[in-house]
């Protein structure tokens, strides 16, 4: 199936998660180094990216098929933050974990979470 066009509601949300997914290869290719600044520096731009996603998804949620994919987005946001919480910067583990689970996270909601909300609960956006 093909990818529907991105709505402008998520462009912003889009370009965001291309720097969140720079983030991840900069982490998984030197898993050793401690990534403290570039991890913590990112996280505040990231927080303001799950409010905003969950500000604007938070009144959709019911119109969407499938409720896994409320389940699968709340909970991998609360697995981020709670990672941030308790960092481990010097854990090449914990930083492959780390960047793992959010490449995987942007790429779900690019590739799933987005598509379902623009198919069945954004409004048509307006030609011009």
């Amino acid at each position: 199936m093909k990818p529907l066009k991105r709505h402008p509601a998520l462009t912003q949300l889009s370009m965001e998660h291309h720097h969140t997914l720079a983030l991840c290869l900069r982490i998984m290719r030197e898993p050793e180094k401690n990534h403290r600044a570039d991890i913590t520096e990112h996280f505040v731009d990231l927080e303001h990216h799950f409010l905003e996603e969950e500000t604007l998804f938070g009144p959709l949620w019911h119109k969407l098929p499938d409720a896994a994919l409320r389940e699968r987005f709340e909970a991998e946001h609360a697995q981020l933050r709670q990672m941030i919480r308790e960092p481990r910067f010097d854990d090449a583990e914990w930083n492959k974990a780390f960047a793992t689970l959010l490449r995987s996270h942007a790429r779900f909601e690019e590739r799933e979470l987005f598509e379902a909300v623009t198919k069945h609960a954004l409004p048509p956006p307006d030609p011009a």
